[in-house]
């Protein structure tokens, strides 16, 4: 009987298993992705690290590391990191990259992609070559065999490095990498004093050797050595955390596809229902049961779900493939395609349990449908709101919400506050839809024409769809306003920086010996110098009168490790910058007499080392011990291009310390910044430089393709909003048919129809997107303030053109659905369709 019922109306429930295939193909794409990820990870494990084990400093290796290095054994390979500047003579552009000097078979697992495939091998380290960054050397219109100079030194490029183990190709866009000989770093004299030097030894041990064992064996000289151990176990969790980031994305965007899909479900399941009243009441005029009519559609549903939860699952193993392209760049390592059944089991859950679910909400109605519908047109029935099997089954669809909420987010605490926010959202939508029923139904103005009192008139009659409309149209605005504003903020404040009179180029790892040479160059080009900071290097070595080897041996010390090991350059002076601002203590610019050395920390850093005013700390600057006393915390804005430092020392206190400069300056054109580095570079190659533009260049190519890989998720949620409004048309087609016949009969010409149309959608579609960006420029401020750290300022373009083109989409989907009206006369039209 259900299979015979449902030849009537299957539009409809095509439709709505439109909406299950998409809420599923989400899910299964979504979470078969994760279990993806944790796979190739697993797999490729020792490729992220491309060794055994890795040990590092921050100084050259002592003759006591050295002598622990050798007992190791195992292959072993050398590695320098440092900044430095490489200027292309063929196109005249210079770049701050980072140089990498590499000596033995580095890496043992996995590879240095470059092309051509062999340029690291053969002669590679017999002379001056180097593999250059490929995205570098399209920027630089740089080709293999071009000159590139590092230092004082010109190599020759042997290849493009296309992809390095265990690093994402986009963050070659901020940083670059440059691979040259370690026999050539000294005789360029690249690495020079004051530059921040990595040194790390790469082992290729024992099979039978464990590396996590051996570095827990070896802790306690690696901390007196101040050397740090990596493994393959310590690589992966890495990348597992920052995937992690990456999959609980994928998660809310699914979450949202799967809410969007249940609307749909029930939005058609409502017409449907509706449809088919007079059927139900002839079936219980001939004797079957409430329960019995209710069951006869929820099997045509079971049939609809299982059907759409199977192609759905189709459809998700195809998005399965596709995901890992858009999201390569962001990757460490090449995600590689595999069936998941958990993923695929998961999605079909869902799909069917969210399609029963949403649909049982107008079904239930069904117990109620009088057997007198069948001899007269009304009947009595009681209102919905006194139903209690109603309200349990809201009741199980709220738990149902907040469960796979908590299930995508991994915590209660997340997954209850996203159910909460994302339900509140729903409830605003549908509430704004409510009441714009109602107010429409009582202010619509006599004085408006014909077809816009009609079409408006639509949109709170029986059998309207705009709460269905309003959610699907809202939530899509909302989600690419938020994608789009959230850019467009970033990349303004950024400009809003270099347009300020403020400075755009740093200096870095200016020599003593060398100010002079550079206030002379910056003359010959009429660039003022805005500022010259002294930099002394340090190390931390006691915090609250504890030492930094005791902190860190205590398993239940809760300051970062990267606090404590990490190298502080510091500044002395007798003022703050327009970047500062003093938040606690006061700010003492005279060291004077007294010990210990009064001094400003940055907020973060106090912070993470857990500090505050008046607490002691020790530094170190090259062995000499210097006890200070925290007499102010700072605010930074570290926004500004310009030397910001975590520690500021007053005037007095180390002016004698060895020490470099840097150097903030502003040119007001980039032929002459050109110019001024390529100038900088032949007279002080050692000096390192930090253009603002090249910095709003890197960050604009990394968040279009943030933007493209964010774009590509989203999918999932604005196709499955884009069903439910062609649900929501279609469904509301038959309606609008018969009173576009009916106008037509009374004579109404075309122009009357389809300008009631545009009215109904086109109030739909503005209303609901002024709601989604209103909800957009919400999350904006959240985003931006809890989130980004930067001041909120409203991105008025895409609040503009996101708006916009949702509501033409809206139109034009209106006016889709009434497509061939005007093909047949009235007559056939209307016995066509009914």
């Amino acid at each position: 009987m259900a299979f015979r019922d449902a030849r009537r109306g299957v539009k409809t429930l095509l439709l709505s298993m439109a909406c299950v295939v998409l809420g599923v193909a989400s899910v299964v794409a979504g979470f078969s992705v994760r279990a993806n990820l944790e796979s190739n990870i697993q797999e490729q494990s020792k490729s992220l690290l491309g060794a055994d084990l890795a040990i590092d400093g921050r100084e050259p290796f002592s003759e006591e590391a050295e002598a622990l290095i050798r007992s190791l054994g195992g292959a072993q390979s050398r590695q320098i990191g440092f900044s430095s500047m490489a200027y292309f003579a063929t196109s005249g552009k210079a770049r701050l990259v980072q140089v990498r000097a590499v000596s033995g078979d580095f890496p043992y697992y996995g590879a240095l992609e470059t092309d051509p495939p062999d340029a690291k091998g053969g002669a590679f380290e017999d002379g001056p070559n180097t593999l250059v960054d490929e995205t570098l050397m399209l920027q630089s219109n740089a080709r293999v065999g071009d000159s590139v100079k590092i230092g004082d030194r010109d190599f020759r490029i042997a290849g493009a490095l296309k992809k390095i183990p265990g690093e994402a190709p986009a963050f070659s866009l901020i940083s670059p990498r440059v691979y040259i000989p370690l026999a050539q770093v000294d005789r360029a004299q690249i690495a020079a004093k004051g530059s921040i030097v990595r040194y790390r030894v790469y082992f290729k041990l024992d099979p039978r050797q464990d590396p996590d064992q051996l570095v827990q064996r070896l802790a306690p000289e690696l901390q007196q050595l101040r050397l740090e151990a990596d493994t393959v176990s310590k690589r992966k969790a890495a990348i597992s955390r920052s995937t992690e980031n990456l999959s609980r994305y994928l998660h809310l965007a699914v979450y949202i596809a799967v809410l969007l899909a249940g609307v749909g479900v029930a939005s058609g399941i409502h017409v449907y229902v509706k449809e088919k009243i007079s059927s139900v009441a002839v079936l219980r005029c001939v004797g079957a049961a409430p329960a019995e009519t209710v069951w006869l559609y929820v099997v045509q549903t079971l049939v609809i779900a299982f059907a759409g939860s199977c192609l759905g699952a189709a459809l998700g193993i195809g998005l399965q493939a596709l995901l890992p392209l858009a999201l390569k760049d962001f990757l460490p390592f090449k995600s590689a395609f595999s069936f998941s059944a958990e993923g695929v089991l998961v999605g079909m859950a869902v799909g069917l349990g969210a399609t029963i679910l949403f649909a049982l909400l107008p079904l239930i109605s069904l117990r109620r449908v009088s057997p007198l519908l069948a001899l007269r047109s009304s009947y009595e029935t009681s209102p919905a709101g006194r139903d209690p099997l109603l309200w349990v089954i809201l009741f199980l669809i709220a738990a149902a919400v907040v469960g796979l909420a908590v299930a995508t987010t991994e915590r209660w605490l997340h997954g209850i506050g996203f159910a909460v926010a994302v339900l509140t959202a729903f409830a605003l939508l549908a509430l704004i839809a409510r009441g714009i029923s109602l107010l429409l139904k009582k202010l619509v103005p006599s004085f408006f024409p014909y077809p816009w009192r009609q079409g408006l008139a639509n949109l709170y009659r029986p059998n309207n769809q705009t709460a269905a409309v309003m959610l699907s149209i809202g939530l899509g605005t909302f989600l690419l306003a938020s994608l789009y504003g959230v850019q467009e903020m970033l990349l303004r404040q950024v400009e809003e920086r270099s347009g300020k009179g403020e400075p755009n180029l740093v200096l870095f790892d200016i020599q003593n010996d060398q100010r002079d040479g550079i206030g002379a160059l910056f003359k010959a080009f009429g660039v003022p110098a805005f500022q010259e900071v002294p930099i002394v290097t340090m190390r931390l070595a006691a915090v609250k009168e504890r030492s930094v080897e005791e902190i860190r041996a205590d398993a239940q010390s809760v300051i970062p490790a990267w606090a404590l090991r990490r190298e502080y350059r510091s500044t002395y002076r007798g003022h703050l910058t327009s970047t500062e601002r003093i938040i606690a203590g006061t700010w003492q610019g005279k060291a004077g007499d007294a010990e210990p050395i009064p001094i400003s920390l940055e907020k973060g850093i106090a912070e993470s080392l857990k500090v505050g005013v008046g607490d002691h700390l020790a530094f170190e600057v090259q062995g000499v011990r210097l006890s200070v006393r925290v007499a102010s915390i700072r605010e930074v804005d570290w926004q500004r291009v310009q030397p910001n430092f975590f520690v500021v020392f007053p005037e007095g206190a180390l002016e004698n310390a060895p020490q470099y400069y840097a150097l903030a300056t502003r040119t007001e054109s980039s032929e002459r910044s050109a110019r001024l580095q390529r100038a900088v570079i032949e007279r002080f190659p050692n000096v390192s430089m930090i253009d603002l533009s090249i910095v709003l260049d890197a960050l604009d190519s990394i968040l279009a393709k943030v933007s493209d890989a964010i774009r590509f998720v989203a999918l999932f949620t604005v196709l499955t909003g884009l069903a439910v409004l062609a649900g929501a048309v279609m469904s509301n087609r038959a309606q609008r048919l018969k009173e576009a016949v009916l106008m037509r009969t009374l004579g109404a010409p075309r122009s009357q129809i389809m300008g009631a149309l545009v009215a109904e959608y086109l109030c739909l579609g503005i209303v609901s997107c002024l709601a989604g960006t209103l909800l957009a420029a919400l999350a904006g401020w959240g985003l931006s303030f809890y989130f980004l750290g930067a001041v909120y300022s409203i991105p008025f373009k895409p609040l503009l053109w996101v708006p916009a083109a949702m509501t033409a989409a809206t139109v034009l989907a209106g006016l889709a659905g009434a497509w061939g009206i005007f093909r047949r006369p009235a007559l056939e039209a209307l016995r066509a369709e009914t």
